[in-house]
């Protein structure tokens, strides 16, 4: 195992901009930094992206949860590009970047991650986020510090693990006696999945519970599991503001920021200037795609289609570095040794044509589907981002 997924990653589960707040809010100390926002019968997960100042620098918190609308990790790559460096959490060694195509080895969480992903049709952090990129900075204990934290401070796995159990049935205890405790609706849920309403109605359920499962998940504030790994965050933050860089991202599970930004304004002398929401969750009651068998078929296919539009596309601006992104029916025209660039379908299986354009960032380019509505730029559009790489950011 090359890394040690921590309790916390089960519900650090983060982000579209959902709303801005108001001038007293984003400047308000201490902050919120994930929250369920519902909406008739349905809702959305938000956290948060807060930024602070201080003699010229600027630090910015990416609130992070670890299975999120794809959408949001694709909004996230986009932001990270603007920080000088971006400090990321992940125990592991020195600099380990995660690849989609790492081996975990046997890794219950990672089981349980993925089984989430799936049940809930959402993505898995490691897979989106793209930790290749040149200024990420590894900002987390490595196992042994991990490990050695531990010891000194008399934890174990089992133990934190009971504290979140105690921590949790005084938090249902306090809920309860204040009022608090808004009850979860009880629900049939192979009945909800034999007529499509299965996942709806299960990340409404985990959605409304998030913000007690990520306080719980971070192991509590004076634990390893938080303090401890902020603690070694916020030390290579100094060493990254000695090397002079002015602009700074922290990408880290939501839970840890409340006793990061009070060591960030009470100690080191930040001040916060902006606090704004964006959407890690969209649960607005939709159909179920696996329960539409011809739609989920339909799905699969066009993004099989769309990896190997962009593949050959890549290869094309790579090669021959156009001023300008060609059409799929310009590109499957043009030869290379003999042979078309693209030979695959120049429209979805809906009808419409695909696209390729840049991404708002970066050189990268982006194969685009109108997805059933054949409408393109709405909600239910597919893409997929031309792969990194290396290093380079080519």
């Amino acid at each position: 195992m090359r890394w040690i997924p921590l309790l916390a990653s089960f519900a650090a589960m983060l982000p579209l901009v959902a709303q801005a707040a108001t001038p007293e809010e984003q400047t308000k100390t201490p902050s919120t930094f994930v929250r369920f926002v519902k909406v008739g019968d349905g809702g959305h997960l938000d956290t948060a992206i807060t930024t602070y100042e201080k003699d010229g620098v600027e630090l910015v918190l990416f609130g992070a949860v670890h299975i999120a609308d794809r959408a949001c990790y694709q909004l996230l790559n986009d932001r990270f590009q603007a920080c000088d460096v971006l400090l990321y959490e992940l125990v592991g060694p020195e600099d380990y970047r995660p690849t989609k195509d790492r081996d975990e080895g046997f890794n219950p969480l990672g089981m349980l991650q993925n089984g989430l992903k799936s049940a809930l049709e959402l993505s898995f952090q490691l897979d989106e986020i793209d930790y290749q990129a040149n200024n990420f900075v590894h900002a987390d204990m490595t196992p042994e510090e991990f490990q050695q934290s531990m010891e000194e401070r008399g934890e174990s796995i089992l133990s934190i693990m009971f504290d979140m159990m105690m921590s949790g049935a005084k938090q249902q205890r306090e809920l309860s006696e204040n009022g608090d405790d808004e009850p979860v609706p009880e629900f049939d849920l192979v009945k909800a999945f034999r007529n499509g309403e299965g996942r709806h109605l299960m990340r409404m359920m985990f959605g409304q519970q998030m913000q007690q499962i990520e306080e719980l998940t971070a192991g509590g504030k004076d634990g390893t599991l938080l303090q401890g790994r902020n603690e070694k965050c916020l030390s290579v933050l100094r060493r990254e503001l000695d090397n002079g860089h002015k602009k700074i991202g922290i990408y880290y599970g939501a839970a840890h920021f409340p006793h990061m930004e009070r060591r960030l304004v009470q100690d080191l002398g930040f001040v916060k200037k902006a606090h704004e929401w964006i959407v890690a969750w969209d649960c607005k009651k939709r159909p179920d795609v696996r329960f539409d068998r011809k739609l989920y078929k339909q799905k699969q296919q066009c993004r099989e289609e769309l990896v190997a539009l962009i593949a050959a596309a890549a290869g094309h601006r790579i090669d021959q570095h156009p001023d300008e992104v060609p059409t799929p029916t310009q590109l499957q025209q043009l030869r290379a040794q003999d042979k078309p660039v693209y030979a695959g379908p120049l429209q979805d299986p809906w009808g419409s044509d695909y696209v390729l354009q840049k991404r708002s960032a970066g050189v990268r380019w982006q194969a685009v589907s109108c997805g059933p509505d054949q409408q393109l730029g709405t909600e239910d559009d597919l893409l997929e981002v031309e792969p990194r790489r290396g290093r380079l950011g080519r």
